[in-house]
C-alpha cells in the first residue's frame, strides 16, 4: 500500500511542477526569446526553454516565436554582427546564414577574430571574466594568451577575494540567525512546558476550583496559538538558514575551482 501511496504522491509532485512551468512558459514574450535564440547563433530546437515548454503542454506563441526568430537571423547574419562575434571572441554559426553572402560573412567574423585575438586586447580580454574559446590563429596565440593569462589571473583573484568577502558575509548572517533560532526554540520549550503544566492542573482546577479554570482554558488557548506561531517563524527561519547555508557551499565551491585554476595562469 506504501508503495502506491509514494507513487501517487511523485505523480501529484511532478503534476504540480509541471503547472508551474507551464505558467512560467505562458508569461514569455516569445517574439522576444525567438530573437534571443537567433541572436545566440543557436536553432529553436537546440533552445533548452523552447523544448522544456514544449514538453510541458505549454501555449507557445509559435508564430511569434517563429518570427522573432527570423528577425534575430537577419541581425545575426550580418556584416556586422559577424565582426562583433569575431570581436567578441566567440564561433560564427554559419549555418545559421548559409547562402551566396556567406563567404562576406565569414571574412567580416575573421576579422573580428583577428582584433581579439591581438595582444593588445589579451589583457582586457582575461580581465572581462569570458573564458578563452581557443579561437585564435595559431600565429597570434601564443602572444595573445601571455596577456590573456595576465588578465585572467588579476580577474581571478579578485573574484576569488570577492567571494570570500561574501561567504564572511553569510557566516556571520547565518551566526545570527542560529543564535535567534536557538533563543526561539528555548522559548518554544519554555511555552510547552507551561502547556503540559496546565493541562495537568486543568482537570484538578476544574474538580477543586471552577472559579480559576476559565483562566486556565484562556491561557491554554493563548499557548496553543504562541506555540504554533512560534513554530511557523521557526521553520521559516530554518528554510532561510538552508538557504544561506547552500548559497555559501557554492561560493565555497566556486572559489575552490578559482583556485584551482590559478595555476594555469602562470605557464
Amino acid at each position: 500500500m506504501s508503495r502506491w501511496i509514494l507513487l501517487a504522491l511523485a505523480l501529484s509532485l511532478v503534476s504540480c511542477a509541471s503547472y508551474f512551468k507551464r505558467k512560467d512558459c505562458e508569461s514569455i514574450n516569445w517574439f522576444e526569446h525567438g530573437k534571443k535564440v537567433a541572436l545566440s547563433g543557436k536553432w529553436l530546437n537546440a533552445d533548452a526553454m523552447v523544448t522544456e515548454c514544449r514538453k510541458v503542454d505549454a501555449e507557445i506563441q509559435e508564430s511569434q516565436l517563429d518570427l522573432g526568430f527570423k528577425n534575430g537571423m537577419q541581425i545575426y547574419c550580418s556584416n556586422t554582427n559577424a565582426y562583433n562575434v569575431g570581436k567578441s571572441g566567440d564561433f560564427f554559426s554559419r549555418d545559421l546564414c548559409e547562402g551566396p553572402q556567406i563567404n562576406v560573412l565569414l571574412n567580416e567574423h575573421k576579422k573580428g577574430v583577428a582584433a581579439y585575438c591581438h595582444k593588445t586586447y589579451g589583457f582586457t580580454a582575461g580581465t572581462s571574466g569570458k573564458k578563452y574559446q581557443n579561437i585564435c590563429p595559431k600565429e597570434m596565440e601564443p602572444a595573445f594568451l601571455k596577456e590573456y593569462r595576465r588578465g585572467r589571473k588579476k580577474y581571478v583573484e579578485t573574484l576569488i577575494s570577492t567571494k570570500e568577502g561574501e561567504v564572511r558575509e553569510l557566516d556571520n548572517r547565518m551566526r545570527s540567525m542560529k543564535s535567534d533560532l536557538n533563543f526561539q526554540k528555548g522559548r518554544l520549550t519554555g511555552l510547552r512546558g507551561e502547556l503540559n503544566s496546565l493541562e495537568t492542573q486543568k482537570a484538578f482546577v476544574a474538580n477543586n476550583n471552577p472559579a480559576q479554570l476559565g483562566y486556565i482554558e484562556n491561557r491554554i488557548s493563548q499557548l496553543n496559538s504562541d506555540i504554533s506561531s512560534l513554530n511557523h517563524d521557526i521553520s521559516a527561519k530554518e528554510s532561510d538558514l538552508k538557504k544561506l547555508e547552500n548559497n555559501r557551499n557554492s561560493k565555497l565551491s566556486e572559489i575552490t575551482g578559482f583556485k584551482e585554476e590559478l595555476p594555469s595562469l602562470d605557464e
